[in-house]
């Protein structure tokens, strides 16, 4: 990869990543609260987390249309990846079906 190709796709991983979880971050409130209040808010919360997927996806596709690159759409994608996962895992310790360390 020349280098000027590889920074052009250093920052277009990291915008939409900033991207995606700014959009987490307008939409949802943190895994920590999830994770507080799953046992009376789990449908609620969790249908803003597959918002959050829907629209931080979206946005890195419109990325890469954009830019003519694949580089947004898995930076985007990564983060929506990981914070779903994240959310999820909230909502298993709030109701405690964690198993014991």
């Amino acid at each position: 990869m020349e280098n000027s190709t590889a920074s052009l796709t250093a920052i277009l991983i990291g915008v939409w990543a900033t991207f995606a979880l700014d959009v987490f971050s307008t939409l949802n409130s943190s895994p920590q609260t999830t994770e507080l209040f799953a046992d009376d808010r789990e449908d609620s919360l969790m249908h803003w987390v597959l918002i959050g997927d829907a629209i931080a996806l979206s946005g890195g596709v419109a990325g890469s249309i954009l830019s003519k690159s694949i580089w947004p759409t898995i930076g985007a994608g990564g983060v929506v990846i990981m914070m779903h996962i994240l959310y999820k895992h909230a909502v298993v310790r709030g109701k405690g079906l964690e198993p014991p360390a």
